[in-house]
């Protein structure tokens, strides 16, 4: 339907990236001005759309990159770099428009994206906090789901529904904006410029085109081999990349403030100290072996599904633990140094306090959780006992 026209925009992950890169003072000049106005700004939602970076996980045939796991992680990871909220609205926007672009019947897909030139963006999320009701040609939804981030700015919901009358069975629809309230309640502590707002439907009708069975082993129904991982890792692998470009943004900027920065009037300055030495040192240790423990895991679950060998559900765990202990190391490293910083850190116009606070409002991600851990730790249990 689209390929001839999706040729002319598919990138290289080279071509992203550098993109991305001769942007930077883009991204990076309108970080505060995203947090004032707790959403992505215009104009930086532009760029998003202009440069590609919407559709890194949208197959080829409906204009986007399709780029594999390792190549995605390096491009989210770079936006996130330069801003968090600039990185967090890619990492949503692309995961739920590649579920759409993926797993949507023919005919939806066709409504939803229509020309390579424009496609869309969906933000929402695939948590069963609706209800669909069965009806003649789809279902009836209502329900309500929060940290829809990205909705300002996205033409559609990706919205996961319990079906009512079929314990166990979900679904996954998409709602155009138009039919949807969006609910002004983001006042929060961190990730402030993502306009992770709350939206609700009542009793809207969602034809079965634009409804995806979700209710375990769904099928992709386009495109390459990463619609071909286990769906629970279709997007567990985006919060680790977006989280270590933050951290790795806060390290380079202790550097920068260290040789200017004293802790006591007339004291040494902080690049001269061995406490901060040592501290600095090790924390950019840490954050890189979790950046290689992220990409591994990344890399690993790439070779099996490439390779045609199925994860196994204690694999699938292990891989979601990994992941969590990525994000919460992100963390942990920024709180250690940021204390050398002093009171001035706490300026709201200081970069330093923004990184602290947009990982620890990362780290309560639904993804991240002790839960994953105790998951990976049963299952691996379970299959040695067998």
């Amino acid at each position: 339907m689209t390929d001839v026209l999706a040729s002319s925009h598919t990138r290289s992950a080279e071509d992203l990236l550098a993109a991305v890169r001769r942007h930077r003072e883009r991204f990076e000049g309108a970080a505060r001005q995203a947090e004032l106005e707790r959403t992505l700004p215009a104009d930086v939602v532009a760029l998003l759309r202009e440069s590609r970076l919407f559709w890194l996980k949208t197959p080829v045939g409906l204009g986007g990159a399709e780029l594999d796991p390792l190549e995605f992680c390096d491009v989210l990871e770079e936006i996130a770099y330069y801003d968090a909220s600039a990185g967090w609205a890619a990492m949503v926007g692309n995961g739920c428009t590649g579920i759409a672009g993926g797993w949507l019947p023919d005919d939806g897909v066709a409504e939803v994206f229509g020309s390579a030139d424009d496609p869309p963006v969906l933000a929402g999320q695939i948590t069963p906090r609706g209800t669909a009701v069965p009806v003649p040609g789809g279902y009836t939804v209502t329900g309500r789901w929060g940290f829809c981030s990205g909705i300002l700015h996205s033409g559609w919901l990706l919205a996961g529904c319990a079906v009512e009358g079929a314990p166990g069975e979900m679904v996954v629809v998409v709602v155009p904006k138009s039919e949807t309230t969006v609910h002004d309640n983001w006042h929060v502590a961190g990730l402030q410029g993502t306009g992770s707002c709350d939206v609700s439907v009542a009793e809207v009708f969602v034809p079965a085109r634009r409804a995806l069975d979700w209710s375990g082993g769904a099928r992709p129904r386009r495109g390459g081999g990463i619609y071909r991982q286990p769906v629970d890792l279709f997007v567990s692998n985006e919060l680790a990349p977006v989280t270590v470009g933050i951290a790795r943004r806060a390290i380079d900027d202790m550097y920068e403030l260290a040789g200017r920065t004293a802790r006591l009037p007339g004291g040494p300055a902080l690049s001269e100290r061995a406490a901060f030495q040592k501290d600095i040192a090790h924390c950019e240790c840490r954050l890189r072996a979790a950046r290689l423990l992220y990409r591994d895991a990344v890399e690993r679950v790439w070779a099996a599904t490439t390779g045609g060998e199925p994860l196994g559900a204690a694999d699938v765990a292990a891989v979601r633990a990994q992941h969590t202990h990525v994000v919460e190391e992100c963390v942990d490293v920024v709180v250690k140094i940021i204390r050398y910083a002093g009171g001035r850190a706490l300026a709201l116009s200081h970069p330093l306090q923004r990184h602290l606070r947009n990982l620890t409002a990362a780290a309560q991600h639904a993804y991240i959780s002790d839960e994953l851990y105790e998951i990976a730790g049963k299952a691996r249990l379970a299959e040695r006992n067998r």
